[in-house]
């Protein structure tokens, strides 16, 4: 299934739109210094709170096994490394797959980070990313 830009910003409002909830922006957020984004990505309730996440992504193409209709297919690979603020996670609401995925996540982070941190630095990562149990 091929998504254009409209098509990926439908399916990150499908969560919300579950619950009857939407935000007022759209999903796009580009990265550089002359782009003239004024718009901040993320679910906020008037006066309540707030909940921003944002990773830098690059899209390339997919390693899948097949090719169906020879289009090819795309990915994402992150560029920036930061661990999840873990207090921050309710663990009830991710299903196991998300559980994995963050996990995962965070093993990478670990593993890129480390060459450039000090001993009280690489403390404090491997706090961050321990691995989630359900």
């Amino acid at each position: 299934m091929f998504f254009q830009g409209h098509g990926l910003d439908i399916l990150a409002r499908i969560p919300l739109w579950k619950d009857g909830l939407d935000y007022r922006h759209g999903t796009g957020h580009r990265i550089g210094s002359y782009l003239n984004v004024h718009k901040e990505p993320g679910y906020y309730e008037d006066g309540n709170f707030g909940i921003r996440l944002e990773n830098v992504l690059i899209v390339k193409e997919a390693d899948t096994k097949f090719n169906f209709g020879d289009k090819g297919y795309l990915s994402f690979e992150h560029i920036a490394w930061a661990p999840y603020q873990r207090k921050l996670i309710d663990l009830n609401l991710l299903m196991p797959e998300e559980i994995s995925w963050l996990n995962a996540y965070h093993s990478t982070c670990r593993e890129i980070l480390a060459p450039y941190l000090d001993e009280s630095e690489m403390a404090w990562l491997k706090k961050a990313t321990e691995p989630i149990s359900a």
